[in-house]
């Protein structure tokens, strides 16, 4: 079945369900709102040789843009499961604030 995602005024809906169907959080409605976590790095690569090596992996010692991004997909049925609906990725590039 392919998902299908709409936005009818201010609500979010999914296969033609507001998300969060009729659930509360401390007694307010939260359905059809779109609760999302920003993973900015998720998907990211650092083509700086000065500051790659910040972002090694234990493992291997190496920076590896491709498994990043593997790694994020592949918990994204983890963060379902456990009702986030949303993420936010970082596409633009930018410099980090701690430079």
């Amino acid at each position: 079945m392919k998902t299908t995602i709409a936005i009818e005024g201010n609500r979010f809906y999914i296969n033609g369900k507001p998300t969060y169907e009729g659930r509360l959080w401390q007694g307010l409605p939260i359905e059809g709102l779109l609760f999302n976590s920003r993973m900015i790095q998720g998907i990211f690569d650092d083509e700086c040789e000065e500051t790659r090596k910040l972002w090694a992996y234990p493992d291997t010692g190496e920076w590896d843009p491709e498994r990043n991004t593997r790694e994020l997909c592949a918990a994204l049925p983890e963060y379902r499961r456990h009702g986030l609906l949303g993420i936010t990725v970082g596409m633009q590039g930018g410099g980090s604030i701690y430079t």
